[in-house]
């Protein structure tokens, strides 16, 4: 059996054990992504020598004996709107291509302190915007599964690299729907957690009241582990809960006697297809056999969120990208008349389609 068909649990149990090494795990990975990718395009980039080196540190301290952390020898995919130390980050955009953080996101400095192998940079849309992977300007993420469909987005890299066996665990983010629609186009485990719950800093923001960094995994269990490691309070952001973490790996297998689920029922409506309301109302079952009570809620104004949301997003997005004018960072035209005309002229060079809509939409 591969190491790279094994669950995060499996893996970890295996380097416990002593049955694998970090480096056997990663190289796998990496073989894998040298394979794969080229069909699936999951990747903008990948280090294979700086991950090989992390493997190997881990490797050694291991055993030497020393403590290693939760994440210790796993490979992580980071979507490439997170900030990491000379490391290209380009939001998927010309606008930022070659770009290199002087610093690490908050994100960043958690996986490294758990010890996780960053395996590589992960496809999305252009800041993103889009929900199809097809609005980079690098290249479009196709669906492992079919390799004719979309794996979704904004961070469909992320969800194809975990679904593609490419990487065990994978970091998003979500504005609205961006990990939770691709995991569930690619069949994985995705979760936009709690606003506040995991420190914004050093994500490339988008829509900052919005904005939220979450996990991707093959299963709830490696999910649970990944959320754990990045979660927690960070003073430099302001929107930060500054509360105790829950033990959520040790969790998940508990029975679910007192939760209760609200199924709502304005999200039966026209248009969703009748296999997805299968899956969701068979998902239901599930929960009642585990114990939990289900009842029908109602959220009348459910109707305008689109609406709200095109409002509050491309507003703040159209702030927020104010600040690539070509002067400080990012993309400068090589020819223009002014100053003025250099703004223009830069972000009109370097912005994408989608990008320019919804920065119109939001001016």
């Amino acid at each position: 059996m591969s190491l790279t068909t094994l669950t995060t649990g499996e893996l970890l149990d295996r380097l416990d054990r002593e049955e694998a090494t970090s480096t056997e795990v990663v190289t796998a990975y990496l073989d894998r992504i040298a394979a794969t990718d080229e069909q699936v395009g999951a990747f903008l980039h990948v280090d294979r020598e700086a991950a090989l080196q992390q493997a190997t540190e881990i490797d050694r301290r291991r055993a030497a004996g020393e403590n290693v952390g939760s994440l210790a020898g796993l490979p992580v995919a980071v979507k490439d709107n997170l900030c990491a130390t000379g490391t290209p980050t380009t939001c998927g955009s010309r606008m930022l291509e070659g770009f290199a953080p002087p610093y690490d996101a908050h994100v960043i400095a958690r996986l490294t302190q758990a010890d996780a192998v960053l395996i590589g940079r992960t496809n999305l849309d252009e800041f993103a915007m889009g929900s199809s992977c097809e609005n980079s300007a690098f290249q479009s993420t196709r669906n492992p599964w079919d390799l004719s469909r979309t794996p979704g987005g904004s961070s469909g890299g992320s969800a194809a690299a975990v679904a593609a066996q490419m990487a065990p665990l994978a970091i998003g983010s979500d504005t609205g729907g961006s990990i939770r629609q691709p995991a569930a186009f690619c069949g994985v485990v995705g979760l936009k957690p709690t606003y506040g719950r995991v420190s914004r800093y050093g994500l490339v923001a988008f829509a900052s009241s919005l904005d939220q960094i979450g996990p991707f995994a093959s299963d709830v269990s490696g999910a649970a582990l990944l959320l754990e490691a990045i979660a927690g309070h960070d003073a430099r952001d302001s929107t930060c809960i500054d509360r105790r973490v829950p033990a959520y790996s040790q969790t998940v297998d508990q029975p679910l006697d007192g939760l209760r689920v609200g199924i709502v029922k304005e999200h039966f409506a026209e248009g969703l297809d009748p296999q997805v309301e299968q899956a969701v109302r068979e998902a239901v079952d599930v929960y009642r056999s585990l114990g939990a009570e289900v009842k029908d809620v109602a959220l009348p104004h459910s109707q305008h969120s689109v609406a709200v949301y095109y409002i509050v997003a491309p507003s703040e997005a159209s702030s927020n990208l104010a600040r690539y004018d070509g002067v400080h960072y990012g993309h400068r035209a090589e020819s223009f008349d002014d100053l003025a005309d250099m703004y223009s002229v830069s972000r009109g060079e370097a912005f994408g389609d989608e990008v320019k809509r919804r920065i119109m939409l939001g001016t």
